[in-house]
């Protein structure tokens, strides 16, 4: 029976698989409405720590439960933010990564290490990205990402750590933080409420719904090669103009209506959108999920979910 850590939600995939689940999360097991199916299998443990504050914990309990596979989600999010105190981002994403990294005993068990890194680290671009494309970071948060990605390798060169890193388009899906732009637009299309569209939505972005990121996490788990690193996204680019618009469709009401413009987020990159051709090719995987099937589905969550929803969860809540 295989061990796997996890740093994320979408846990009840991996009952089904027979894994023996330990969760780490700087929050308590959540309550609805992002609950976590299948929370009473006797097969997770959950522990709530932080990767800043509670290092030496995290290390122990990893040491302790002895993880063939470790799926590593953790780190400071946000990208306008950290251009505020862009020394947390390094101080998260780096520094007490690294130092978590370093403490594990991971030759006496870890078969890979499954870092969720960002298309960010490649900046703003044109044409399509593929693995191979250099690093051009515009934020502290991508920076940050791209130094953890390189001491990865470092890490690899020098000793043999069995790492593997992928990236991913946006996330989405029942679940997500609401403050998240499809369940936010969602949240307020319901609710007879404007959404202020950044910039104009004019920036362009892919997605990947929560299914097609479990699949591609299994796909790596089976078929991923150590020091190699595999891009997944839908295959269609979309701006968040027309992101939006296909989700006021969704809801019935008219985009003008429900749309007025704001400033554009500082650091914000224009475009990137990641091949998924070596996903294809190496491990046999592709998105099945469109992103209009999507929305739909993550529309019947936010329905349901609408009455327990608080203003709060609406704005992103700065911690560390």
């Amino acid at each position: 029976m295989q061990r796997l850590l996890q740093a994320a939600p979408a846990l009840s995939h991996f009952f089904k698989g027979g894994h023996n689940l330990l969760a780490i999360a700087r929050r308590e097991l959540p309550t609805a409405p992002f609950s976590i199916n299948c929370v009473q299998q006797k097969k997770l443990k959950w522990v709530k720590a932080d990767i800043v504050s509670d290092t030496e914990r995290l290390i122990l309990e990893i040491n302790k439960f002895k993880p063939d596979y470790i799926i590593d989600f953790m780190g400071q999010g946000m990208v306008a933010q950290s251009w505020i105190f862009p020394e947390q981002w390094y101080i998260t994403n780096v520094a007490k990564k690294s130092e978590l990294i370093n403490g594990l005993n991971w030759e006496d068990y870890l078969c890979k290490y499954i870092r969720i890194s960002t298309p960010e680290v490649f900046g703003s671009v044109e044409e399509t990205i593929t693995e191979q494309h250099p690093f051009n970071p515009s934020t502290p948060y991508a920076l940050s990402h791209a130094t953890i990605d390189q001491h990865l390798k470092l890490k690899n060169n020098e000793n043999g750590f069995p790492y593997i890193i992928s990236r991913y388009a946006n996330f989405y899906g029942p679940g997500q933080q609401i403050y998240r732009i499809i369940p936010k637009a969602l949240f307020l299309a319901l609710s007879n409420q404007k959404l202020i569209l950044e910039g104009g939505g004019l920036s362009e972005r892919a997605f990947i719904y929560k299914d097609d990121i479990i699949s591609s996490l299994q796909a790596i788990i089976k078929h991923g090669k150590i020091g190699e690193s595999y891009h997944f996204s839908d295959t269609k680019c979309i701006s968040i103009k027309s992101l939006v618009r296909q989700i006021a469709e969704c809801c019935g009401i008219n985009y003008e209506n429900f749309t007025t413009i704001g400033a554009e987020r500082k650091g914000k990159d224009q475009r990137y959108f990641m091949s998924v051709d070596k996903a294809l090719s190496s491990l046999g995987w592709k998105p099945k999920m469109s992103l209009k099937d999507g929305i739909v589905k993550t529309r019947h969550w936010i329905a349901d979910s609408k009455e327990i929803i608080t203003p709060n969860l609406l704005n992103y809540t700065h911690i560390f």
